[in-house]
């Protein structure tokens, strides 16, 4: 195997029907001196021979496969203590990294060392990818660091890290469910810089598969836990958690669902993912009401006519 400049690390579960398009996408940078650590949290569908059968092709990938699920967070503490490079790239089992894009992001970070996480614009991926919707996000450090205290403004699959800045701050927390990497930008942006290169270097698949109103709402809470623990770092869990219940409280949970419901449905559109628009109308049809859905389900047929 060639020297190593670019870990990625991709973790797995029961992501057998887009995982060829994102281990393929990584194996065919512009770049070849990486390794692809695919871990494999205990998959009940076709995912572990989907990585072996690349494996057995490349040298490069590195599969370790779980014997019991252990969660998100510990599975990328374990593949950043098992990568060879302090340039660590993140990528999903279900998104598509541009063919430059390790090889940018390796080049920002080897000019600017000062900065422990770099990320991207990215691209939606549409129901064809001439219908992919650019996201633009913030770019330089300061504008980054404002908008953290509002909301995730770093695409998760989108980074590559610093290694050895991310375990000096002790990695992924598995408390903050659904928001690890949320609180891990909070914790980088108070001893470490980070930046978003402005060009799209991932397609970032909207996936709606097992989303629920109710999911989002109970993430809510962990984004105000992840909030929280940045301003209050000295208090006690219980004195975080505390704080982070109230600031749900202040929350409309109708307003908030609706909102969510409306924006979601929204942007399937925009991408031309009709299919996927009417199964979620109908998932979230229990929380937002009969009226509203049947009102989003007669938006989506009058999209599609045009």
């Amino acid at each position: 195997m060639e020297s190593v400049k670019v870990s990625v690390l991709l973790p797995v579960y029961n992501g057998g029907s887009t995982l060829p398009q994102a281990i393929a996408s990584i194996l065919s940078q512009d770049m070849s001196e990486l390794e692809l650590i695919i871990i494999d949290d205990c998959s009940t569908d076709n995912s572990a021979s989907i990585i072996r059968q690349y494996a057995d092709k490349d040298s490069r990938i590195i599969p370790i496969f779980h014997e019991v699920n252990i969660g998100l967070a510990k599975t990328l503490n374990e593949g950043l203590n098992l990568a060879k490079s302090d340039f660590v790239a993140r990528m999903d089992q279900d998104d598509e990294s541009l063919p430059h894009r390790l090889r940018i992001q390796l080049d920002y970070m080897l000019r600017h060392p000062d900065f422990a996480v770099v990320g991207s614009y990215v691209y939606h991926m549409g129901a064809k990818q001439e219908f992919d919707r650019l996201v633009e996000l913030p770019s330089d450090a300061e504008q980054i660091k404002q908008t953290l205290l509002q909301y995730n403004c770093m695409y998760h699959p989108s980074v590559m890290m610093r290694r050895n800045k991310i375990l000096e701050i002790g990695g992924y927390q598995p408390e903050f469910k659904n928001a690890e990497d949320y609180d891990l930008w909070l914790r980088v942006s108070k001893s470490s810089l980070l930046a978003n290169i402005s060009e799209p270097l991932l397609r970032y698949r909207f996936s709606v598969s097992g989303m629920t109103l109710s999911r989002k709402w109970e993430q809510l809470f962990y984004v105000y836990l992840a909030q929280s623990a940045y301003k209050n770092e000295t208090s006690s869990a219980e004195v975080i958690n505390s704080k982070a219940q109230e600031m749900l409280k202040q929350i409309d949970r109708t307003y908030f669902l609706g909102e969510v419901a409306n924006g979601t449905i929204l942007e399937l559109l925009k991408l031309k993912l009709w299919k996927d628009a009417i199964c979620l109308t109908w998932n979230f049809s229990t929380d937002i009401g009969f009226k509203k859905s049947v009102r989003l389900l007669i938006h989506i047929i009058t999209s599609s006519l045009y």
